[in-house]
Formats: structure tokens, C-alpha cells, sequence
């Protein structure tokens, strides 16, 4: 009997908090569907020197500027005029 009320005693403590934790998931989806910038993406990236990868988390928006900046830093390089060297 006393094993029977612990384990009321625990189901309804859990089921106490679910409206309050599906609720959160909710508001969160919802504002994923509002501005799919703002959702948050997670990537592995391979560190140099170990064979652990580190896992990073930053928004849609933000991977997307990043990606941005790497394609303007790759096409100056490629633009940049060469410099030749005379010598005599």
C-alpha cells in the first residue's frame, strides 16, 4: 500500500509539471514557425589536435551571415590582383 502511494505521489508530481514544460514547447515551435531565422541549428565541427568534435549551436541566421562573410572573404582572395616581383 505505501509503495502505491509513492507512486501517485510521483506520477502526479510529474504530470504537474507537463502542462508548464508542453506549453514552452509550444511557444518555442510557434516562434520557429513566425521567423525561421531565428530557430536554432547545431553543427559538429572536427577540432584540430583531438578526434572529438565540438557540437556548436547558433541560430539559422546567424550560420547564414557566417556563411555570407566566408563567401566574400573567398571571392576577395580570388579577386585580389597578383603582385609580380621584378627583379633584375
Amino acid at each position: 500500500m505505501r509503495k502505491l502511494n509513492w507512486t501517485i505521489l510521483a506520477a502526479a508530481t510529474l504530470f504537474a509539471g507537463a502542462p508548464a514544460i508542453a506549453s514552452d514547447a509550444v511557444s518555442s515551435t510557434e516562434a520557429a514557425k513566425t521567423n525561421p531565422k531565428d530557430r536554432m541549428v547545431c553543427k559538429r565541427t572536427q577540432q584540430t589536435g583531438t578526434r572529438f568534435k565540438k557540437q556548436v549551436c547558433k541560430t539559422a541566421g546567424q550560420w547564414d551571415a557566417i556563411a555570407e562573410q566566408h563567401r566574400r572573404d573567398l571571392s576577395e582572395t580570388v579577386d585580389r590582383p597578383q603582385v609580380e616581383i621584378r627583379r633584375e
